[in-house]
């Protein structure tokens, strides 16, 4: 008798059920934008003249302190962030209404602390807006420090539950403020949406990588909720991720210091539809980049690693056909992919920098040849190179840079190589000065077309279509969690042969065995990173799952 599988408990019902609804848009087109004459989803709260917008002045000013009692932040005030940290502890909600400005100066930064929540749910036609609180026309990169969020999520930084976020921002311990990590994956951090972040990135002390980004997010979990973000002018990074698995769609990053998409220390989420948008005069010391993808400041092999999933986005760099200013020499590549990460990229167009798709070090090209990173029908546009290999990096299919782009051209990578960035035929995505930018393939664009979403990171998992019969009674798995070895008891009448697979959470099938049936199976997870597991044991018609926490 047929029936829909019912999984063993609620509590594992309710696991799933992220991973069973769908995250990625199914959408024809590559890069962030529908052809025109879509509207663009940035009609209506971004802005890209934040230099000559006229702000209201503050109202009430925001001491450097603790926040800790709900508190809202209404549309009739203008509140200033005066030159320290803010962190909303304690368990307290920040709530901030839709239209709301927030102007900071100096180390004014707000930190949302693992435990608390913001809400900040703005509107397309009320965004809350973050910016600097000089006059108009003196406004400039770091003018103040920015928005940092930390939740309990798991990373994979040494130190364990109470990682310090980077700038001097934690507290000593036992304080928990300022400090990131967990095991808890399903962590709930707040809302961040329909919000602007301008001239942040201030250098938090002297030492180097002190400096804060536009919206820095530690260890956030999957319910958490990030959409319709906008950073511009920011000193650092725009967007950077350390460990956690929160997604976040429509990002935009617009003139960007250093990196507009930063990924490290385990950092396992999903981002589709994201624009960046570069000025070629400025770029960082450090060189930058529109991804930069790290495991960790090693390279080590620590898990949960790195592998962050990205789909349609553009990235619009500093080189171009009629471009009249002088491209700064600090920018590097537009995906450096190193240290040991695990960044897939699918459906993207990637215009203008020095060097495309850059692999750094044997463990990269290992996960490149390995499809444990899959950079899939990506159109790579106007670079001086379109690949580079570090010395170094040859490992199985990639043995030099040579290979690097016969890699790049085969089935299913599929990349699309264009000799100059306007030959992507976007609608008007150019120019140092350009305030006004359309990031829209015209109807001619290569990019109006050849997305593609059957990599199983971009599906989520399904279980509509399991059936079961009696033959299989029971699977339970122990130890539990584990590593290294796990056992799976069956129970019931099957016989013959017994296929065990492991899925990770995004649907991607890790492990694969056949056993003959028996009392007990023993399978080898040690290549497995820390993290939550679906088991499923078919055969004889029959099916069961449970659930595998690996550590």
């Amino acid at each position: 008798m047929k029936k829909q599988l019912l999984i063993g408990t609620f509590a594992l019902a309710s696991l799933f059920a992220a991973a069973q609804t769908p995250f990625f848009q199914n959408v024809p087109y590559r890069g962030a934008f529908a052809p025109e004459p879509a509207t663009p989803w940035t009609a209506g709260w971004t802005n890209f003249d934040p230099q000559n917008t006229a702000y209201p002045n503050t109202t009430v000013t925001v001491p450097g302190g603790d926040i800790t009692t709900n508190t809202t932040w209404t549309a009739n005030n203008t509140y200033l962030l005066d030159d320290g940290y803010v962190y909303v502890t304690g368990g307290a909600t920040l709530t901030i209404e839709p239209g709301t400005v927030i102007r900071g100066q100096g180390k004014g930064t707000l930190v949302i602390c693992r435990g608390s929540k913001i809400n900040a749910q703005g509107t397309e036609t009320n965004p809350i807006v973050f910016t600097s609180n000089s006059p108009v026309g003196d406004r400039d990169y770091g003018d103040w420090g920015g928005v940092v969020i930390l939740g309990a999520a798991q990373h994979n930084i040494s130190t364990g539950a109470d990682a310090p976020a980077e700038g001097g921002i934690a507290k000593p311990l036992p304080s928990g403020d300022g400090r990131h990590g967990g095991n808890n994956d399903d962590d709930n951090s707040g809302v961040f949406s329909f919000v602007r972040i301008e001239f942040c990135g201030i250098p938090l002390t002297s030492s180097s990588n002190s400096e804060i980004n536009g919206l820095t997010m530690y260890s956030l979990g999957r319910n958490t909720k990030i959409d319709h973000v906008q950073i511009s002018y920011s000193g650092d990074d725009a967007f950077e991720w350390f460990g956690g698995v929160v997604d976040a769609k429509y990002l935009v990053t617009y003139k960007t210091w250093d990196d507009d998409f930063d990924t490290d220390n385990g950092y396992r989420g999903r981002v589709q539809f994201g624009v960046a948008f570069r000025d070629s005069r400025y770029a960082d010391q450090s060189g930058s980049c529109a991804f930069e993808s790290d495991n960790d400041n090693a390279g080590s092999t620590n898990t949960p690693v790195t592998a962050p999933v990205f789909s349609n986005m553009t990235a619009i760099g500093p080189n171009y056909t009629g471009n009249t200013d002088t491209t700064n020499t600090l920018f590097t590549r537009v995906v450096h992919h190193r240290r040991n990460s695990r960044i897939s990229i699918f459906n993207s167009v990637l215009t203008g920098w020095p060097t495309g798709y850059y692999a750094d070090r044997r463990l990269v090209s290992a996960n490149l040849c390995n499809s444990l990173s899959d950079p899939e029908n990506n159109i790579i546009a106007g670079m001086t190179t379109n690949f580079g290999l570090a010395s170094g990096s040859d490992s199985l299919c990639i043995t030099d840079a040579a290979s690097l782009a016969t890699f790049f051209a085969a089935s299913p990578q599929n990349v699309s190589i264009l000799a100059t960035s306007n030959a992507v035929n976007l609608v008007n995505p150019f120019g140092n000065t350009n305030t006004n930018p359309d990031f829209r393939p015209t109807s001619a664009s290569t990019a109006a077309t050849g997305a593609l979403f059957t990599n199983t990171k971009l599906q989520p998992l399904d279980f509509s279509s399991i059936e079961e019969n009696n033959n299989i009674a029971e699977v339970s798995v122990y130890p539990n969690p584990a590593s290294g070895l796990v056992n799976i008891a069956v129970t019931g009448e099957a016989t013959g042969m017994l296929n065990v697979q492991i899925l990770d959470l995004n649907g991607r099938l890790v492990v694969s065995e056949s056993h003959n049936a028996g009392n007990t199976i023993t399978v080898d997870i040690s290549g497995l990173t820390a993290g939550v597991y679906m088991v499923r044991v078919s055969g004889n018609n029959s099916e069961k799952v449970s659930k595998l926490i690996v550590r």
